[in-house]
């Protein structure tokens, strides 16, 4: 079942990768989740228009480390012109993969004509991804939903667009933009139809929380790859515990101290990209996914708010987890 694949150039293998979540996957986190096997990783969504006019905050979002790789960039926007132009800036600053989006839900997005709104628009689909093809020479792809209404399933005529444009990939997250992401509305059908449609790879996306989701999805869609995204950011190992699950039956499994030092070295990798008062800001975030359900834990978050020195963070989170060991 976990047989790599190639968006174009780029080898994934194995063949599951980090989604983008904005506000998550910054170059720490990205890092720390290749290292328990991501097959590739995702930036945080990047504004075409902040790199067209050199925005500093969209610039910052764009550094990463050549461990990193391979490294697909995910941009957003619904002018072909300056999407082709941050694509070959962001080429030329060594990513491996360019990726489009035109799934994100978020109200701001899509009231701006970016995201999921361009589902409605075949013809600019058609447009942004010809030009972005046109301009850079590494691997381009898309991320896309199924529709923008509820009941709608768009992804015959987008496919088909998307693919004879010229794309490598296509990731998709069988659901409407109107369903945002209400998993009872997930649709695992959508994906297969579409990976029987295309020739290109498909990477499927939504619905995943669990080990046995990644392997279930494979099972039922066909696709070439699963991404996973929010299973990963309380569980950085989750990646390789799947494919751990897949090969043998058995999720990966990790004692409270083994937790607990992978919590204290993306706190340590955060601070030494940011500084300590924002590295420090930026882990309480995933603390709140790290300790979520675990007796105490509100007490703890509500301590972590008031902290922002890293020995003291990590001070309370060994004293917070040895009591977990004692018990």
């Amino acid at each position: 079942m976990l047989r790599n694949f190639s968006i174009g150039n780029v080898t994934v293998d194995p063949p599951v990768v980090l989604a983008p979540m904005a506000g998550f996957t910054d170059s720490p986190f990205r890092l720390l989740v290749k290292e328990f096997a991501a097959g590739l990783v995702y930036t945080e969504m990047i504004s075409s228009m902040g790199i067209f006019y050199k925005d500093y905050k969209t610039l910052e979002l764009i550094k990463f480390r050549r461990e990193e790789k391979p490294i697909s960039v995910q941009i957003f926007g619904n002018n072909p012109d300056k999407l082709a132009y941050a694509s070959s800036l962001l080429e030329e600053k060594g990513f491996d993969v360019i990726d489009i989006n035109m799934g994100c839900p978020a109200r701001k997005i899509v009231n701006s004509g970016a995201g999921s709104a361009l589902v409605k628009e075949l013809k600019l689909v058609g447009k942004i991804v010809r030009a972005v093809r046109s301009t850079v020479k590494i691997p381009v792809t898309v991320k896309l939903r199924k529709g923008f209404l509820r009941g709608e399933n768009l992804l015959f005529e987008l496919s088909h667009i998307i693919e004879s444009e010229g794309a490598d990939a296509i990731i998709v997250h069988g659901i409407t933009m109107e369903d945002s992401f209400k998993s009872d509305m997930e649709d695992w059908e959508s994906i297969r139809q579409l990976k029987e449609t295309v020739r290109i790879p498909v990477i499927g996306n939504g619905g995943v929380m669990e080990e046995s989701d990644v392997k279930n999805m494979f099972e039922t869609t066909g696709v070439d790859g699963v991404m996973v995204g929010r299973a990963c950011i309380g569980k950085p190992w989750f990646i390789k515990s799947a494919v751990q699950f897949i090969d043998t039956g058995n999720p990966l499994s990790l004692s409270l101290r083994e937790k607990l030092n992978i919590i204290i070295r993306l706190i340590e990798m955060e601070v030494e990209e940011k500084g300590e008062r924002v590295g420090i800001k930026e882990i309480r975030k995933f603390i709140y996914s790290f300790t979520y359900r675990m007796r105490g834990a509100t007490v703890l978050r509500n301590k972590v708010n008031t902290i922002d020195n890293k020995d003291e963070l990590i001070g309370l989170l060994k004293a917070f987890f040895e009591v977990k060991e004692a018990v």
